[in-house]
């Protein structure tokens, strides 16, 4: 499989399709790592004062909630993705009555954003980017609805460099996670999706150098647990 010519609507179905199940399962499948990655993203981005804060491909909103537990007091919160399903889940773990009211949900594609130019002061997406099929334009997006002085940090699931870690996780990838993606959705077309865009997605050093085209400064990436995956952050600096 070319995951690359997978059509966007055919990626919408697939999120669709398992994403009441979808935190349960990536729990599992990341043997709960993935708690540990969203904690590190979320750190990256928290301040003090009060900020507009933007989670692209946010899926069921698992980082936006973290943020805002971290962030109570910030000045505006949207959550945007492609698929609505997706979305529908996020806002109902917002719909209590100790969460903010301050929260927008935006079905849209984070290659054409719905938000005006340095709007944006905080962004993140964490297993996002691997999933948008022109990466170098969500990242334009990006650098475009935000502020001068904001950050954003992209949070993605990588291969690892060292030849050992890289021939197990293929093992993983390939043979087991398919498998243990199906029992959990009974999708298991999604999770070999899954597997092709994390085996077959430019590596990190390639969406630093497109950040850079974009015109983000001050960008650094860290390896999370060997390279399994792996947080990239930058600022727009002053104009």
């Amino acid at each position: 499989m070319d995951y690359s010519k997978t059509k966007p609507e055919s990626i919408q179905y697939l999120f669709g399709n398992i994403a009441n199940k979808y935190d349960k399962a990536n729990a599992i499948l990341s043997f709960g790592l993935h708690h540990f990655w969203n904690k590190k993203l979320v750190k990256e981005l928290s301040s003090q004062k009060r900020k507009t804060y933007l989670d692209l491909c946010s899926g069921t909103g698992e980082i936006a909630l973290r943020f805002v537990q971290s962030n109570p007091d910030s000045k505006k919160i949207i959550l945007l993705d492609f698929c609505k399903e997706m979305l529908d889940i996020a806002e109902a773990k917002f719909n209590k009555p100790e969460m903010p009211k301050n929260i927008e949900y935006l079905v849209a594609d984070a290659q054409k954003l719905p938000l005006d130019s340095k709007s944006i002061d905080l962004i993140s997406m964490a297993y996002g980017i691997r999933n948008v099929k022109a990466p170098e334009l969500a990242i334009r997006e990006a650098y475009r609805v935000l502020a001068p002085g904001g950050k954003i940090a992209i949070l993605e699931l990588t291969k690892p460099d060292n030849r050992l870690l890289k021939f197990g996780h293929h093992l993983y990838l390939k043979g087991l996670l398919p498998i243990i993606g199906k029992f959990i959705t009974e999708n298991k077309k999604a999770y070999q999706y899954l597997c092709e865009s994390i085996h077959q997605f430019v590596p990190p050093l390639e969406i630093k150098n497109k950040m850079q085209e974009a015109g983000f400064q001050q960008i650094k990436i860290k390896k999370l647990n060997f390279g399994i995956a792996t947080l990239i952050t930058a600022q727009k600096t002053d104009e």
